[in-house]
């Protein structure tokens, strides 16, 4: 046996005062606690449940501003398109466009897209590619590294009409073709007055701070914690440090249902717990997401955890105090109690307290008196009570089976049947015989399992009459078991219960069979039918006592309970009946007993016989 740990032995030794007084103070150490933190959570909640209907209310509006900017965009490019000086160049109406004249025609191209481009400051480039392959742009200058050239030109107008072509779109918004913090407005460059046809592919380069300084004014969003994806899930603006694309790249699980237009939920990740905030807009379908660290958002609760924290401790050292007092005035009696019960420590139960008064140790020296009186009389009578129950269960459970009568009965019928040739009735008539003669000359309560499996054969052949080959009977058990001991009559009402409510119910051909293994010191038999099967809830309560009206009784009257039973009250409560099922797979049926031979019961009972 393990010793007790050190601070058991020690608890055990306190003085009753000492342990009122420490069980006083884990109480009021609980409470305060409890409360404490309570308010603290209660505070957190509230405070997380305000910032995150604020946070989408912001990110709504933040959303509907972001579109609202992707439409001015796209009435940009509208106007550029409607220009009728850009369009003549791109289409080549009039002068067709040469090696020697493309430098003035490129020079005149990017003085009238500077037009349009220099109104918007976050306008970082406008590109054309037309029909004929002619490449025009204009970029702005300001504050970039490099300037764009005809390769890079060329590169991006064919990847924007790449980009058109494989999403199956004329018009669409994408990240960048050339990894900066820009976004790319991509559509084809059509005839205003024929738009089913393309003169080539426009892009325009807008700075993603065109976007993402939406939300610098709030307190909660910012720059570095929004982020923007189209229609295709694909990243448009924000990101850019390892920490929040990991957060992006883990948004992809929160995907708004189509019936959803926005959402809120906090998400765990290894830079922190964060308030996820995302919102579709309603035209474009972008998904704008917004990642807010909890650790800003909480940091209002600091004060409030002071002051719980402050009160809680003068809570305790006031409630301290009167602790004390009161372990003192509660174990006075307690204490004289305890002295006059130190004179039954020699275990001796007919020592009786003299009470001590009328209040509660008085009472309770009354009560232990009685309770010593009590013991006596438990001790005599509910263990021979118990042992007359199980004996009357044992009794109960036994006289079930009393076929005597009917074994001289099925005698004379099995004559009559001999004597007007009958043979198929006579032989139903031995079968039956069979079974009765080992339940009324039997010896014992136990036989070998080869003498279960025989009388379970004629049990077979009789229910065979009735059924034909509806069923066949497969048996695979190994020579070596066959000399197991097994309790009388536990394979017929498995075997019974298979037909009547797996084989019967599928009307379809059943196949039974009969197997039996032995794994350390169990034997394990097992009945198992291809029928239809059940609900695993409904196997694992078959054995309920609820459910015992549910078993249908066969030739011995002896149901499922009744066979789990007897094995219960033959070995104990760690063996008996379980089962296993599958709707339209059929059932198995598992008998648990402890393994011996029939021949180790017969040796023993010739060794006490010989005593």
């Amino acid at each position: 046996m393990a010793a007790n740990p050190w601070y058991r032995s020690r608890i055990k030794d306190f003085r009753f005062r000492t342990k009122i007084f420490l069980s006083n103070m884990i109480l009021i150490l609980f409470i305060s606690t409890a409360i404490g933190g309570v308010a603290i959570y209660a505070s957190t909640k509230f405070i997380e449940s305000n910032t995150r209907d604020l946070s989408m209310q912001v990110i709504h509006q933040v959303a509907d501003n972001i579109e609202n900017r992707a439409k001015e965009a796209f009435t940009s490019s509208v106007y550029v398109l409607s220009d009728s000086s850009i369009r003549q160049i791109v289409a080549e109406q009039g002068e067709q466009v040469t090696t020697e004249n493309y430098p003035a025609f490129r020079s005149r191209m990017e003085f009238l897209l500077a037009q349009y481009g220099n109104g918007n400051p976050y306008m970082n480039a406008i590109m054309i590619k037309t029909g004929r392959g002619q490449l025009y742009w204009w970029e702005n200058k300001k504050g970039l590294d490099h300037t764009l050239n005809q390769e890079d030109v060329a590169e991006m107008t064919k990847g924007a009409a790449s980009y058109l072509t494989n999403h199956g779109r004329t018009m669409a918004w994408s990240p960048s073709l050339r990894k900066r913090n820009e976004v790319f407005l991509v559509r084809d460059f059509v005839d205003v007055s024929q738009i089913d046809q393309s003169l080539g592919t426009i892009v325009f380069s807008m700075d993603a701070d065109y976007f993402l300084s939406l939300g610098s004014g709030s307190s909660i969003i910012k720059q570095n914690n929004v982020a923007i994806l189209n229609a295709f899930n694909e990243l448009l603006a924000g990101g850019g440090n390892s920490d929040a694309d990991n957060l992006i790249k883990n948004s992809s699980s929160y995907v708004l249902n189509e019936q959803d237009a926005s959402m809120a939920t906090v998400e765990h990740s290894a830079a922190g717990d964060h308030l996820f905030v995302q919102e579709r807009t309603s035209t474009l379908g972008w998904r704008v997401l917004c990642f807010i660290p909890m650790s800003s958002l909480l940091s209002d609760t600091r004060v409030l955890v002071l002051v719980i924290v402050l009160v809680s401790l003068i809570a305790v050292l006031i409630s301290t105090g009167i602790a004390v007092l009161l372990s003192k005035s509660s174990t006075r009696n307690i204490k004289i109690l305890e002295q006059t019960m130190r004179r039954v420590e020699d275990g001796n139960l007919d020592v009786r307290i003299v009470p001590l008064g009328k209040d509660e140790i008085g009472s309770l020296s009354v009560r232990f008196n009685f309770m010593l009186a009590r013991i006596n009389e438990l001790i005599n009578t509910v263990y021979k009570e118990q042992i007359a129950k199980q004996q009357a269960e044992f009794t109960v459970l036994m006289s079930q089976i009393n076929p005597h009568f009917l074994y001289n009965t099925l005698g004379t019928v099995k004559w009559y049947a001999r004597m007007n040739q009958q043979s198929e009735i006579e032989r139903m008539v031995s079968s039956v015989i069979d079974l009765l003669k080992s339940s009324v000359r039997r010896v014992g309560e136990f036989h070998s399992l080869e003498q279960e499996i025989a009388q379970l054969n004629n049990y077979i052949y009789i229910q065979k009459i009735g059924y034909g080959e509806a069923f066949q009977v497969e048996y695979k058990v190994d020579e070596q078991w066959l000399e197991s001991e097994v309790p009388y009559f536990i394979l017929q009402p498995l075997v019974e219960n298979a037909i009547l409510h797996g084989i019967e119910m599928s009307k379809g051909s059943g196949r039974i069979v009969v197997s039996a293994r032995v794994t350390g010191k169990e034997l394990f038999v097992i009945v198992e039918d291809n029928g239809v099967g059940m609900e695993e809830v409904k196997a694992a309560n078959l054995l309920h006592t609820a459910t015992k009206k549910e078993a249908v009784p066969g030739v011995t009257s002896i149901g499922i309970h009744n066979v789990n039973e007897r094995i219960q009250l033959y070995y104990g409560q760690n063996y008996g009946l379980s089962f296993e099922s599958t709707p339209g797979a059929g059932t198995k049926a598992i008998v648990r007993i402890p393994y011996r031979t029939h021949r180790q019961r017969r040796n023993e009972h010739a060794e006490r016989h010989d005593r």
